[in-house]
Order: C-alpha cells, then structure tokens, then sequence
C-alpha cells in the first residue's frame, strides 16, 4: 500500500512540477483557450465526467469514443454591449484508451478532435473583418492520465484514490480547443458502490503554464443499476470557480477581462450494456447524457449533450472478493484467465481449448450448443435419440433421413 501512495504522489509531483515550471508555449494568437470546460471519464468509470477511484482488474484494455455538442460556449457583451456568439456551438469528438495495472493503478489517455464549430469568431467581433469562427476539423490538447486507489477495492461502499492529468499543447490555438500551454490537474477521488448506487466525487485543480486564470474544478453524481445491472441512469453536477482573476486571449489584439466567477454544468445520464454478462460482447458499453449549463462563464454551454461507444468489460459480481485468485479470473467463471479462451466472458469449462470458458451459445434454446446443433434454428427437441438429428425436433411418423423436415444450417 505505502508503494502505491509513493508512485501515486511522485508521479502527481512529477506533473505539477511540468505545469508550474517555465513554459516556451505560451497562449498567444487567436482563439488561445480550450474553451471545452467538460473532460470524459477513462471507460469503466461510472460516470461522463466525474471521475472515480475505479480501476478494474490487471492488464484490462478499455476504450470510448464520445460525441459531445455544447451550445453558446462563448458568447460575450450584453447590457450596454451588443451580444456577440464568438463560438455559438462547438461539436468534439473524444477518443480515449485506458488500462489498469495490479488493480491498484490505472493509465489513461484521451484526444479530442473538433468536428464542427459555429459562431461570429473572435476577430469578426473585434471588427476585423473575419468571417466566421473556425469551421474546419481541429485537433485538441492530448491529455495523459495517471490514478492510483489508496483504500478499497472495487465494489466497496467507499474507495478513496488520487489522479492528475496532464495535458499536452497538441491543439491548434486559433481554434478554441487548445490553450497553447501545459496545463495540470490534480485531483481528489471518492467512490463506491452501495447496493445498487454508484457514486463518486471528485475535487481539484486545473493549473496552467499559460496567462489564463488557473481553476478550481469539483463535481459529484451516483447512478442506479437497473435491470440486472446492464442499465444505469443517473445525475451528475460538474463546477469550475476561477482561482483569480485575469484576461483571456481571443486574438492577437483582444484579450477579455473575466471576473473571478463559478459555472457548472447538470448532466443526466444513462449507460446500457446490450449483452449479458454471459455473451463474448459484454464489454460493449453505449451511452447518452444531456443537461443545461449554469452560469455565464466563458466556456460554459447553454446546453450540452452527448453520446458514447466504449468497451469496458463487466467487473466482477458484487461482494467478490478481490483477492489473487480473482484477479487471475476475471470473469468469475472457476477457469483461471491463462486457460480461459473468454477471459471476460463468463462460461463452462470445455476439452476443446479454443471453447474453454467460453460462453455457450444455444439459440433455439434446446439444450444443444449451436456449434453441435445440426438445427440450431429449429424448435427444441431430442431428434428422437438419433446422434445424426442432435438438436433436430423429433421427426412425424414414418420420416426417414438425417433433419429431414427441419430447419437445418
């Protein structure tokens, strides 16, 4: 335990001490700001965008890929000011990949990619003539993660972790989705599960190496499980309040002044998982979240929705405990993940190697393996005890022949 806090805090150390050194990048030009205030959970997470000290296994690959649309996240002026929409709606595309290690560590990262921006444009506003914001596909700051679970193990009621982000300046300044700097955070986790709520909070801060005010950025939210725990539905609130005070750069010749100020967004969210813990595809993960913006800070939408495809598969049932020999089971099927051919995939065990913990696929429901059933379409029946029938219903009086009047391959 002590040497995963040591890896957690040097590793946290190691990051902050990136962001708040001397940075040659600085956030200069057009549009210099990740305007996004919304970052994805790595998969397997419980929720969009409140992370948790899950980590879920060894060696467990997980990925998404989440389609996120925000309306007015830029829109300045008002009262003797004419309104100006700088960015009236931004659409990214996040892709992200994490894996967990020892069940105690997990490493991530995440790249988002704009897709469709609209609005006046920040030059345009200051009445250079632009025509438009950017329009054409952008790519945003890479973010590296690390996590480390102090206390618990997946499942418990209450688990305690730690995280920091880095993000890389690999976005295009003068498209709103990078800040032309590195910037950091570090955060607190707290999770669980108790009965059939997950929950998480998590607080922190967002230190950048640019001009642009450093933040403080909280959040909390639970789910419910339902329906054999393939559904989950559930709220989530994600805030920002600025540390201080500053300018933000729009373009080479105007900053804007913003005020020491919180935002926060409200998400209601829902994940389903298509198959049963007992099918090959039961890693397969789709989602969909929506919620209005509160506050006027820049950055914050009037409204934002999403959706997500991951693969995360299922950990292991409730109360298991998370001990050696489940690690090196992690479908909890009795079949030691070395020799089990669907490691994430509950099933029984099997002489054919190449089957062996893999789930068994009966589609008409008669007690016969599809890949042994020579009517795996047909109505179940015994074939009346004929071997070259197995699967086949029983044949009427008087026919003769292998399946004959089945439905056959």
């Amino acid at each position: 335990m002590r040497g995963f806090i040591t890896v957690g805090a040097a590793l946290a150390g190691a990051l902050i001490g990136i962001a708040l050194g001397p940075s040659s990048a600085r956030a200069e030009g057009p549009g210099a700001v990740a305007l996004s205030r919304f970052e994805p959970t790595p998969a397997g997470d419980p929720l969009f965008g409140v992370p948790s000290p899950f980590i879920g296994g060894h060696l467990v690959p997980r990925g998404l890929a989440l389609f996120d649309h925000a309306e007015d996240p830029l829109t300045l002026g008002g009262g003797a000011s004419p309104e100006r929409a700088i960015v009236g709606s931004q659409s990214l595309l996040h892709v992200g990949g994490s894996l967990s290690l020892w069940d105690r560590l997990l490493v991530s990262a995440s790249l988002p990619l704009a897709l469709a921006q609209s609005g006046d444009g920040a030059a345009a506003a200051a009445g250079a003539g632009a025509p438009e914001a950017p329009s054409s596909p952008a790519l945003g700051d890479l973010r590296l993660g690390v996590r480390v679970r102090l206390l618990g193990d997946d499942g418990d009621p209450f688990q305690l972790g730690t995280s920091a982000s880095l993000h890389l300046p690999t976005g295009s300044s003068d498209a709103y989705v990078g800040d032309g700097a590195v910037r950091v955070t570090p955060q607190l986790l707290l999770g669980g599960r108790i009965a059939r709520v997950v929950w998480s909070v998590a607080a922190g801060a967002v230190m950048r190496s640019s001009e642009s005010p450093s933040t403080l950025a909280y959040g909390g939210g639970a789910g419910v499980l339902l329906w054999d725990e393939r559904l989950q539905l559930g709220p989530e609130v994600l805030a920002e309040t600025m540390l201080q005070g500053g300018s933000l750069s729009l373009t080479a010749r105007e900053r804007v002044e913003v005020e020491r100020t919180t935002s926060a967004e409200l998400l209601l969210g829902a994940r389903f998982r298509p198959f049963r813990p007992s099918r090959p595809l039961a890693g397969l993960v789709v989602g969909a979240a929506a919620g209005p913006g509160i506050g006027d800070a820049i950055g914050t939408p009037s409204f934002r929705a999403m959706g997500t495809v991951a693969w995360a598969p299922p950990a292991p049932p409730a109360g298991a405990a998370a001990d050696a020999g489940a690690s090196a089971d992690p479908d909890m099927d009795g079949i030691p993940g070395a020799r089990d051919a669907c490691p994430y995939a509950h099933g029984p065990a099997s002489a054919d190697a190449k089957r062996n913990g893999c789930p068994v696929e009966d589609e008409d429901e008669d007690g016969v393996a599809d890949q042994d059933d020579l009517c795996p379409h047909a109505a179940a029946g015994s074939g009346g005890g004929d071997p070259s029938r197995r699967g086949c219903p029983e044949p009427a009086q008087g026919e003769q022949g292998p399946a004959a009047g089945g439905a056959g391959r």
